[in-house]
């Protein structure tokens, strides 16, 4: 009687551990593939290689041509306080994009902007932290685009 009991209980246990093994493998592995990929003239080799990195490139009549034409970095300092000095610096990085097919382009543009504060004590880490929010920057704009090009396809 023990014996059954425990079969019956390791079985519904070992079912529920294989049906949660199972439910990964239903998850559907899609992977964004386009004919070519072209950049603009003022896009540069940093973001270039994060976005190969994030797009394959492979020959099938139906995949898109993606061409980025433009992406900049804009700095914009917000004043306050009664000195009226830098308080806060917003990078706004602007990205233009084209997704081609035979049949249809469709083209847009995305905007995404970071905040840091001023560091007038030490204008060596300002300008580092900068540099690291554009790269922060192009990540966030690489998976819009990543959203974009799926609301395109769905």
């Amino acid at each position: 009687m023990e014996q059954n009991k425990f079969r019956k209980y390791f079985l519904i246990l070992f079912s529920f551990f294989i049906l949660s093994n199972c439910q990964l493998e239903l998850i559907e592995a899609r992977h964004v593939n386009f004919n070519k990929i072209e950049f603009g003239a003022n896009v540069k080799a940093s973001f270039k290689n994060k976005s190969l990195k994030y797009f394959s490139q492979s020959s099938s009549p139906d995949n898109y041509n993606l061409k980025i034409s433009s992406l900049q970095f804009k700095k914009k300092n917000l004043y306050g306080g009664p000195a009226a000095r830098a308080k806060q610096i917003e990078i706004i990085g602007e990205l233009e994009f084209n997704f081609i097919n035979e049949s249809s382009s469709n083209n847009g543009k995305l905007k995404i902007s970071g905040w840091i504060p001023v560091n007038e004590n030490n204008p060596q880490a300002e300008m580092m932290a900068q540099k690291k929010m554009v790269e922060e920057l192009e990540f966030l704009l690489l998976e819009d685009l990543l959203q974009e090009y799926w609301i395109i396809e769905s």
